[in-house]
């Protein structure tokens, strides 16, 4: 479920975007209720990856984070599920999800470690 949640939210960003900027957002905090998610700034064709605005949903023990990459290049994003144990680093640049380091308590995974899932994305992101 993780890696479709993740996704979707990449493809999403694919079909409508052209651009990227240096903008991080956490967009889902696993707070324990699906809800709304914090939707990612947009920005302008050229220079930034989000230009179309998406509204994302957000499952109950999910946590997504996600980044534009350098100069309008890739969107970069780093998931996780609460009850998990590994998160989940993927980028429009890289391609697939793939699964990243081990949370730190396997069924405890943090909002924390999606956003270092998110790091390692755009970091290898930016290698390609």
């Amino acid at each position: 479920m993780k890696k479709i949640i993740l996704a979707s939210v990449i493809a999403a960003g694919s079909l409508f975007s052209l651009g990227a900027f240096a903008d991080a957002t956490v967009i889902c905090t696993g707070a324990g209720t699906a809800a709304p998610g914090v939707a990612p700034l947009v920005g302008t064709a050229g220079t930034h990856y989000m230009v179309v605005a998406i509204t994302p949903k957000c499952s109950a023990n999910v946590n997504m984070a996600g980044v534009d990459g350098t100069s309008g290049a890739w969107y970069a994003a780093g998931s996780n599920s609460v009850k998990g144990k590994n998160s989940y680093p993927a980028s429009t640049s890289s391609g697939g999800v793939g699964t990243g380091v081990a949370c730190a308590i396997a069924g405890g995974c943090t909002a924390a470690e999606s956003v270092t899932a998110r790091g390692v994305a755009n970091t290898a992101a930016g290698a390609t």
